[in-house]
């Protein structure tokens, strides 16, 4: 995990007391004109250049803290200044402005079995959405406290349309994979609102269904570790998110085998015929 530093503006001291030179007058009107000419320039879209949102730096997103995986290998995939994610309620931030940190658990294989994004936006600044079918129960109840979880986050593109932001972004990155499952999580923790999206392989969250039994109690597993996750944010603040263990994981299809080796018997000298070797 690192820590992104944010350095300060460079600041010009102006000098006084020089003697005034011409030339020094007009590289100072050329370098004027720039700036201003500079400060009417606009990002894509018409957002103004990259900055992090009021108040917001790389301190107020928590650190993120992974638990070992019998499978795989967790990756920091970043620290970023990116779009708010979350496409249920409307944008607290304008454009990649908001920080946000991301990690991953990806398979020998290369395939990713999960991603973890944290973002912070101000207090108060993204209050939860209406009620869904989606929506759990947490251990706290408030305007921007709200634990939701899918089983099967691409099922009648139900990311692509709800998320697009997310869907897009973790694609555009090749972080995407399937199947996977969705659990969401936005609560106040310090001065800010944090956002946890957790993509992951529904294997990771549910046991192997073998009977009806199995499957009607199949969801409790995952919803009890959203309710971790979901305390495990509120605790977060502007320190570290320590994201609990994965209570099952996906078991990998052992390599083909190789083909038996087949014996070639060696070919026997041909038999002689009596007689065959007298003159």
């Amino acid at each position: 995990m690192f820590r992104t530093a944010m350095h300060a503006p460079t600041r010009l001291a102006a000098a006084t007391g020089a003697p005034f030179h011409p030339w020094r007058a007009a590289l100072g009107a050329l370098a004027l004109a720039a700036a201003l000419t500079g400060c009417a320039v606009r990002g894509p879209a018409g957002h103004a250049p990259t900055a992090p949102s009021p108040g917001m730096g790389a301190d107020a997103v928590p650190l993120i803290a992974v638990p070992p995986s019998n499978v795989g290998a967790w990756r920091e995939l970043g620290y970023f200044l990116a779009p708010w994610m979350a496409g249920d309620t409307p944008a607290p931030a304008d454009g990649p402005s908001v920080p946000t940190r991301v990690a991953g658990l990806r398979r020998d294989d290369g395939q990713w079995l999960a991603i973890v994004l944290v973002q912070a936006v101000p207090a108060g600044s993204a209050p939860c959405p209406a009620p869904t079918s989606l929506h759990m129960v947490s251990s706290r109840l408030g305007d921007d406290d709200c634990l939701r979880l899918r089983g099967n986050a691409d099922f009648d593109h139900w990311l692509e349309q709800q998320h697009s932001v997310l869907y897009h972004w973790l694609e555009g990155r090749g972080w995407g994979s399937r199947p996977r499952a969705w659990v969401g999580y936005r609560a106040r923790a310090g001065g800010s609102t944090i956002e946890v999206h957790v993509l992951a392989d529904p294997a990771l969250l549910e046991p192997a269904t073998r009977n009806n039994s199995d499957f009607l109690a199949g969801g409790q597993s995952a919803q009890q570790w959203a309710q971790r996750l979901a305390a495990a944010t509120r605790a977060a603040g502007g320190g570290t998110l320590s994201v609990p263990p994965f209570p099952f994981a996906p078991q990998i299809a052992p390599p083909a085998s190789a083909p038996a080796s087949v014996q070639i018997p060696s070919p026997r000298p041909p038999a002689q015929t009596p007689g065959g070797n007298r003159p």
